[in-house]
């Protein structure tokens, strides 16, 4: 049987509307042995509700940095900013996951589990429909690949649910190298942006999985604290991104017709 470890980083938040998700995740799943590991903030008061709700095996407590020196160092942002994301939730976001990596590999390596596969999950989302294809589409995934939903912001690429092979999650512990350059080279701060050059830079390959769209349960709405700018290289890679998404979706429905 393939082992699927679910990392759920960072902040403990528990809807209801997420904890029935997640179990219909699994029941779709129910081919694969699941393993929960958790890297959270320390002294969150819901630990334990977090921790059963959630049938969390493996868990480790980390603390929040502080990340003001590289906040004041980026430049450019979209118009996304402080609406869609919030610069300060993406460093702490990252060096979350970073860490539960980590924590995984380390659990790996001394309970000799011998994962196949690794998926991001946030607990404030909930998926609309298509999760009957995530199994079959799970099977399918290689070394190098990353999948992605068919929604959500870039038309699926996003960092709230995301699946690799255990390999390939293991070169994701560069993330925040790249993201300094990233910052240093004055490139324009989007989330999604991050990630797709991270993941293009890295000659990682995106996948999508056919009509499997998420919704996320809470949405905020503000103005851009950063100077909105796009320079015309990011902007060109930006539309290049999207155009190869679009692709990639277009591919799918192809590939169920024939099929």
């Amino acid at each position: 049987m393939k082992k699927i470890a679910i990392l759920i980083s960072g902040q403990i938040r528990i809807f209801e509307k997420n904890v029935s998700f997640f179990d219909d995740l699994k029941k779709n799943l129910s081919e694969f042995e699941i393993t929960i590991v958790s890297s959270v903030w320390e002294n969150q008061r819901e630990m334990e509700i977090f921790k059963k709700k959630y049938d969390v095996k493996y868990i480790n407590q980390i603390k929040e940095q502080d990340w003001s020196s590289h906040i004041s160092k980026v430049k450019f942002v979209t118009w996304e900013e402080n609406s869609g994301f919030k610069i300060p939730n993406v460093f702490h976001m990252w060096y979350s996951i970073i860490e539960n990596i980590k924590f995984l590999e380390k659990i790996n390596k001394r309970e000799r589990i011998n994962f196949d596969y690794v998926l991001r999950f946030r607990t404030d989302i909930i998926c609309k429909d298509g999760l009957s294809f995530l199994s079959n589409e799970l099977k399918n995934l290689k070394d190098n690949e990353v999948l992605f939903p068919s929604n959500l912001h870039w038309k699926g690429l996003n960092d709230s649910f995301f699946i690799t092979s255990y390999n390939t999650i293991l070169k994701f512990d560069n993330f925040f190298l790249f993201l300094e350059k990233f910052i240093k080279d004055m490139r324009v701060f989007d989330p999604e942006y991050i990630l797709y050059s991270f993941i293009n830079e890295n000659k990682l390959k995106i996948k999508l999985i056919n009509n499997f769209h998420l919704a996320l349960i809470r949405i905020e709405d503000s103005k851009p604290t950063k100077l909105v700018f796009i320079p015309l290289k990011d902007r060109i890679q930006i539309k290049i991104a999207k155009q190869k998404i679009k692709l990639l979706k277009l591919y799918n429905k192809i590939k169920f017709i024939i099929y």
